[in-house]
């Protein structure tokens, strides 16, 4: 089971969740990776880890939403949290149709851990209601999604439920 959690940015994940950014990437360049994972003290001296996923097209993101989902499945991180405005900015689209887009793919490949639940934090910013509803969408298509109020760090607050 993959519990879905809100946190209005991502310094306000709990300080063991692994960070998660999507990056536009240039999938014609020699040195073309698709994935970088940094660890790294942030400001405060907290050791973070940090997943930046390059989205070389634009147009097919299910073949690189799939293959993001893959690579978490094998990093086995939990719990993690995504940074729901580095895929809007990527892709240039609204928050919701951003998560919508993607998540189809991602959610489809990901099934976190099957041995445990797996915790998943979405940096909602200033667009809860949008990334609430892209949720409820997830929900209705993938039974191993739930949001989990448990794991709603920021209370409601701005509530767009």
């Amino acid at each position: 089971m993959v519990s879905l959690g809100f946190v209005s940015s991502s310094d306000r994940c709990p300080d063991h969740a692994r960070h998660v950014r999507v990056l536009p990437g240039d999938a014609s360049s020699v040195s073309f990776m698709p994935a970088d994972v940094e660890i790294a003290p942030d400001p405060l001296g907290r050791t973070r880890w940090l997943l930046s996923w390059y989205a070389p097209d634009l147009v097919n993101v299910e073949n690189w939403a799939r293959g993001m989902a893959s690579q978490l499945v094998v990093l086995a991180w939990n719990p993690w949290c995504l940074d729901v405005e580095s895929l809007a900015r990527t892709l240039d689209l609204s928050t919701d149709r951003a998560l919508l887009r993607w998540g189809e793919p991602f959610w489809s490949t990901y099934h976190g851990d099957l041995q445990a639940d797996v915790v998943v934090y979405l940096a909602v910013g200033e667009h809860r209601r949008l990334v609430y509803q892209a949720v409820r969408h997830w929900e209705s298509r993938f039974t191993h999604l739930r949001f989990a109020t448990e794991h709603d760090l920021d209370g409601g607050k701005s509530d767009g439920r």
